[in-house]
């Protein structure tokens, strides 16, 4: 079967996901789609408005043919890490021919020669962020001037504009799958997702609002029981990062608070938002550069169940392929360290949400079978 990769969070699903699957495998003929989505807590730093079980549900429902996760160590890191997570997830099937995602720009061709020119020049480039950021430089400021220093003829807009990032970070990555770009129409995704989060939310104010504080708790609890050249180690910190979470933490009462007392020219509001998630779930600098990605299966349909049944006859999976962790993690030890992760975020986010801590664990949750 011709098969189609997606990288998502579903957070929640929305018609911006069912356009691009329709629209991609219209034009590259597959006939399944396998979508790489996060799981318990997001790219933004936030926990996910529903769980990953959930989530992946409703993608099946709606069209998707197999849901597996992205590792949770990628998927609250940047968007460089959040992108080779994905990438390396779809190759590892070894037999998923084409790699789908939407950008604001729509030109593949100029996406891939500024991904190109990004890859080739990466040592100077990063030099000269490093250089940007010293005078106070926030990085994504740092990465456009950098790169119209080196080229002035690559386009700002492609630097700017997040779809966009995500596809160059993609495209970068890629070594075997054919690209394919939706140009993004209307209501851009972030808007559209926000808008149905906000629509959540104003159904069940309670439970966000629960939420919202436990998560609060958790965090506020975890900066206070480090110290700060601890919370430097975590991935997303450094640079005195540690300190000002330390100084700010007895001054804020929400973790929104504390995001805009910490944020500044040079750490932006998603870096700190995605770093407090990293102080819950513990995620060190060594552990972003050391995880191992795997393909862990959360939920599938007929055509999904028998696309598996293709890759593990044609052996050509190079990723550990999971349904059950129970009987199988314990093969593949190069990946414990990264699933231990996924599993205490699975854990954490069912004390956010108050949901049974066994009966929701990783170890008893079954992947969806739909029809």
């Amino acid at each position: 079967m011709k098969s189609l990769g997606i990288i998502a969070e579903f957070n929640p699903f929305h018609q911006g996901h069912a356009y691009l699957m329709k629209k991609a495998m219209e034009e590259t003929g597959a006939q399944v789609c396998v979508a790489v989505m996060s799981g318990n807590f997001t790219q933004r730093g936030e926990p996910a408005v529903y769980d990953k079980w959930v989530r992946a549900e409703a993608a099946v429902r709606h069209g998707v043919n197999l849901v597996v996760e992205l590792p949770a160590i990628f998927s609250v890191s940047s968007a460089e890490y959040f992108a080779k997570g994905g990438v390396d997830i779809l190759e590892g099937f070894g037999c998923i021919d084409y790699i789908a995602f939407g950008s604001e720009s729509g030109d593949l061709s100029r996406l891939q020669q500024t991904a190109f020119f990004l890859k080739q020049n990466d040592k100077k480039l990063h030099e000269q962020i490093r250089q940007l950021r010293k005078k106070g430089e926030p990085y994504p400021a740092a990465r456009q001037k950098a790169a119209a220093g080196f080229a002035a003829d690559v386009e700002e807009a492609l630097l700017r504009e997040p779809n966009n990032i995500l596809a160059i970070e993609y495209l970068k990555r890629l070594k075997t799958l054919q690209p394919y770009t939706v140009q993004r129409t209307g209501e851009d995704h972030h808007s559209s997702a926000s808008r149905l989060r906000k629509e959540l939310e104003s159904r069940e104010p309670e439970r966000f609002e629960r939420m919202r504080r436990a998560y609060w708790a958790l965090i506020s609890a975890g900066i206070l029981q480090r110290d700060a050249a601890d919370l430097d180690r975590l991935f997303s910190a450094g640079a005195g990062l540690g300190a000002r979470l330390k100084k700010a933490v007895r001054r804020a009462s929400t973790a929104e608070e504390l995001i805009l007392q910490v944020k500044s020219k040079v750490y932006t509001y998603s870096r700190i938002s995605r770093l407090l998630t990293q102080v819950l779930l513990n995620i060190e600098r060594e552990d972003a550069e050391a995880a191992a990605p795997y393909i862990r299966i959360l939920a599938f349909d007929q055509r999904g169940a028998d696309f598996l049944k293709e890759v593990k006859k044609k052996e050509c999976a190079a990723l550990p392929l999971l349904t059950n962790i129970n009987r199988e993690a314990e093969r593949y030890p190069q990946i414990r360290k990264t699933m231990e992760k996924d599993i205490l975020a699975s854990d954490i986010y069912n004390l956010l949400t108050e949901n049974d801590l066994f009966r929701r664990s990783d170890y008893v949750v079954s992947p969806y079978v739909g029809c």
